[in-house]
């Protein structure tokens, strides 16, 4: 006996359909729902085979009560009615076994039913020989640097479409934040109408739940209230513990700041966030991370000076410069390391270097900088 459970706001559609399934025989209707919100609440206490779920319904439409069921509930075989032939990409792209077309006719409703009994026996099939169990690690996800998602035992994962790993990409990045539909809509189809942009952001989805469920990593990507979001608690993402050890820096004094913590933090951050892929929301991001990262380097190159490991003081600012060819600080430290090992040659180097960056944008060192470098080369 198929356990069925029906949706749609319109009363007559759904006596329709009982009326169908009841020729049809083999199909207990175990629920029904005029609203998705309605839907949601009566799933969470009875546990059908198979949804029938009407598409065209006031507020939450059928697409997106299937992305809410898709998050809490992934296996659910779903069957979309509709009296529009134009959402039958949409729900296959929601994984739909099969959808119906108003007025619905007793023949086609007898072969969705059909269908449902084949896919019924295969999950179970399945479920029983083939299931992939859960995995205890988490997954890796590595977004400072070169882009890199896997696992342990599964190595670097491989995509099968460039949006679905652009997508992961984005939420990774918004690791703190659960993230709506229309931002993410907005920042990786801003030239596409909305609601093609809604197929295909359903699509990346689907492909992402699919590809995490092969390999073992079942509901790491979550959905709720039109907001997407990965599991924390699933992923060991680089970027989020760069932020975390930002933060706890940024909260110290400069007597409380030990250069151990400091190296931790620059440990952390294996380069440009994202800097293989040409992401242009991810530019902004990017450039607060590196910010960050220079102001840790040179306030660790201070806390080396003070300490006359000027060699130290020379790499950091060195890899300052290299982010940041304009941060006059990390000059002016150079100058001072170079100096105080009687290199006064180079001091001239690092001043020259600097000057010919200022000038591509029309100024001239600061009055700081300058007094500084006059100094050094009169002693």
């Amino acid at each position: 006996m198929i356990r069925a459970f029906l949706v749609d706001d319109e009363v007559h559609a759904i006596q329709l359909l009982e009326y169908f399934l009841d020729i049809i025989g083999d199909v207990e209707i175990i629920g029904q729902a005029g609203s998705g919100a309605e839907a949601l609440s009566q799933l969470r206490v009875c546990k059908p085979d198979v949804l029938f779920l009407d598409i065209e319904m006031p507020g939450m439409n059928g697409i997106e009560l299937a992305e809410e069921i898709r998050s809490e509930y992934p296996g659910l075989p779903i069957i979309f009615i509709t009296a529009y032939d134009q959402y039958a990409v949409a729900a296959f792209e929601q994984e739909a076994i099969d959808y119906l077309l108003k007025p619905l006719e007793l023949p086609r409703l007898e072969k969705t039913v059909a269908r449902v009994r084949r896919e019924l026996d295969k999950r179970a099939e399945q479920s029983a020989i083939e299931a992939m169990p859960q995995r205890n690690g988490k997954l890796t996800i590595r977004l400072l640097g070169k882009f890199y998602v896997g696992a342990e035992g599964i190595g670097e994962i491989k995509w099968r479409t460039a949006k679905e790993r652009e997508l992961l990409a984005f939420l990774a990045a918004h690791s703190s934040m659960r993230v709506h539909r229309d931002a993410i809509i907005e920042q990786l189809w801003p030239e596409e109408h909305y609601q093609k942009s809604k197929i295909y952001l359903h699509t990346c989805i689907s492909l992402l739940r699919k590809h995490f469920k092969q390999l073992g990593f079942d509901r790491i990507l979550t959905y709720e209230q039109e907001h997407y979001s990965l599991d924390p608690d699933k992923v060991d993402n680089d970027i989020v513990i760069f932020r975390q050890l930002v933060q706890q820096i940024s909260t110290l004094s400069n007597v409380s700041f030990s250069m151990e913590e400091g190296k931790q933090v620059l440990a952390a951050y294996q380069g440009r966030l994202l800097q293989e892929e040409d992401y242009v929301w991810a530019h902004a991001e990017a450039e607060w991370l590196d910010k960050s990262a220079c102001q840790l380097r040179i306030l660790l190159s201070q806390h080396y000076m003070k300490q006359d490991d000027y060699d130290k003081v020379i790499q950091l600012a060195r890899e300052t410069v290299a982010y940041s060819p304009y941060d006059e600080e990390a000059y002016r430290l150079l100058m001072n390391a170079y100096h105080a090992t009687g290199n006064n040659a180079q001091v001239m180097r690092v001043y020259r270097e600097l000057t010919d960056r200022l000038e591509e944008m029309q100024i001239r060192p600061s009055q700081v900088t300058s007094e500084l470098y006059h100094r050094i080369c009169s002693i």
